[in-house]
């Protein structure tokens, strides 16, 4: 199989973010664990630090704060657009990287 494209890869992070928190199951470590393994690529785009941030936490051992909890679950949130902006932007030609966010 071959390796997804920049614009696959965050295509697949938002998708599993989606069904993650369609699922509400953010509290099971093992469902962090895919989720961070899915965001792992994306460290290597010019996605600023939050990818990196959201790995640390999504791989923090059970049982996980609430506190904590909501703060992954915004973060997430804020970072689906960051990716279907970059997906848009991947996919067009020349292969630009997007900008980092603010």
């Amino acid at each position: 199989m071959a390796p997804l494209s920049d614009a696959e890869l965050c295509e697949r992070a938002v998708q599993t973010i989606w069904r993650s928190l369609d699922e509400r199951d953010l509290v099971d470590e093992h469902v962090r664990e895919e989720l961070a393994s899915v965001i792992e690529p994306l460290v290597a785009l010019s996605l600023g630090q939050l990818p990196q941030r959201l790995i640390d936490t999504l791989r923090l051992p059970n049982p996980i704060d609430a506190s904590r909890l909501y703060w992954l679950t915004r973060r997430l949130l804020t970072l689906v657009p960051v990716l279907q902006a970059a997906e848009i932007e991947f996919d067009k030609p020349g292969d630009h990287p997007p900008a980092p966010p603010a």
